[in-house]
C-alpha cells in the first residue's frame, strides 16, 4: 500500500500531459488542422511509450496495466488471433452506401493514377476523385520529435461527405508490415483489403490493435520494437496535426527576377569594352574635310586633279 501514491503519481502525470497536448493542439491556425479529441487511452499510451516517464520497469509495468484496465477495459488484456481477426474484420468491412459509392470510384481511379508507389500517386488520385464530384483533399500531416519517437511526416488522401470524413488508403497493410512476422501476424495482413475507406475514429482502433499485434510478433522471435512501429509514433501520421489541400500539382516558388544581379553575373569574367559614341555627322564631315584639303593642295602646287 505504500507504493500507491507512487503510482498516482505517475498517473497524474500521464493525465497532466494528456491536456498539455490537447492544449497545444489548439494552438495551430490557419491552412492547418489539428485532429479531434483523440482517445484518451491512446494518448495516455502515448505518454507511457515516452521517455518522459522516469519511474522502474516494475512501476511502469503496473502502472501501465491499471490504466489500459481503466481506460480500454477488456482491451488491456491479451489477444488471441482470432479475436484480433474478428475485431479487424468488424472495422474493416463496415460498408455503407456512400463508402461503397467512394469504393468503386477510388478503383477506377486508381487505375488511371498509375503506379501505386510512384511519386505523385496520391496527389494524382485525389485530384481524380475531385474530377468525380468527391471533396476530396491531399493531407499532410508533420509531428516533432518527442521523446524516443522520431519526427515524420505523411501523406493521405481524404474525403468529405457532408460532415463525415472518410480517410483513404491504397495500402494500409503495407503500413504495418515487420521483419520476420508470425503465421498469426500474417494472417492479420490477409485480412486487409486493397482499399480501406474508414472514418478516423475507425483508423485508430485498427492501428492501435496492429501495433500490439506487432509487439506480440516480435516479442515472439526476440525482435526489439523500433519506435517508428509503436502505437504513439503510427497513430501520428493519420491523427497529428496537418495540412490540407486541393491542388493538382505541387506549390512551386517562381524566383524573382532581378536586372542589377543579371547584369552584374553577366560582366564577371570578362572585360567590359570602352562605349565609343558615333555621330553620323561627325564621321561625314571629318571625311568631306579630308577630301577638300586635298583639293585645295592640289590646286596650289598646279598639278591636274582627276574628278
Amino acid at each position: 500500500m505504500a507504493r500507491i501514491p507512487v503510482k498516482f503519481k505517475r498517473v497524474a502525470a500521464a493525465f497532466d500531459e494528456v491536456a498539455a497536448r490537447g492544449a497545444r493542439l489548439c494552438e495551430s491556425s490557419g491552412s492547418e488542422h489539428s485532429p479531434s479529441p483523440a482517445d484518451l487511452s491512446d494518448l495516455v499510451n502515448s505518454f507511457m511509450e515516452k521517455d518522459q516517464y522516469h519511474g522502474g520497469i516494475d512501476d511502469h509495468d503496473e502502472v501501465g496495466k491499471e490504466l489500459e484496465e481503466i481506460l480500454q477495459g477488456k482491451e488491456s488484456g491479451y489477444w488471441c488471433d482470432s479475436e484480433r481477426t474478428k475485431m479487424l474484420k468488424g472495422l474493416l468491412e463496415c460498408e455503407d452506401d456512400e463508402r461503397l459509392r467512394i469504393h468503386r470510384e477510388i478503383e477506377i481511379a486508381c487505375r488511371l493514377a498509375g503506379d501505386k508507389s510512384s511519386q505523385g500517386f496520391k496527389r494524382r488520385l485525389m485530384t481524380l476523385l475531385r474530377d468525380r464530384g468527391f471533396d476530396a483533399g491531399l493531407c499532410k500531416s508533420r509531428w516533432e520529435k518527442t521523446g524516443r519517437f522520431p519526427a515524420g511526416s505523411y501523406e493521405y488522401v481524404d474525403v468529405n461527405v457532408g460532415a463525415v470524413r472518410y480517410i483513404i488508403e491504397v495500402n494500409l497493410a503495407g503500413e504495418f508490415e515487420i521483419a520476420r512476422p508470425t503465421d498469426g501476424y500474417t494472417s492479420l495482413l490477409g485480412v486487409f483489403p486493397p482499399v480501406f475507406v474508414g472514418k478516423p475514429e475507425e483508423l485508430k482502433k485498427i492501428v492501435r490493435q496492429m501495433c500490439a499485434a506487432v509487439k506480440e510478433s516480435m516479442k515472439s522471435v526476440e525482435i526489439h520494437m523500433p519506435p517508428w512501429r509503436r502505437n504513439g509514433y503510427m497513430q501520428s501520421k493519420w491523427f497529428a496535426t496537418y495540412k490540407r489541400t486541393t491542388n493538382p500539382l505541387p506549390a512551386t516558388k517562381t524566383p524573382k527576377f532581378d536586372e542589377s544581379s543579371f547584369t552584374k553575373k553577366r560582366s564577371i569574367g570578362f572585360v567590359a569594352s570602352q562605349v565609343r559614341p558615333y555621330r553620323c555627322g561627325d564621321g561625314f564631315s571629318s571625311r568631306v574635310g579630308l577630301k577638300i584639303g586635298q583639293l585645295s593642295a592640289a590646286f596650289s602646287s598646279g598639278e591636274e586633279v582627276e574628278v
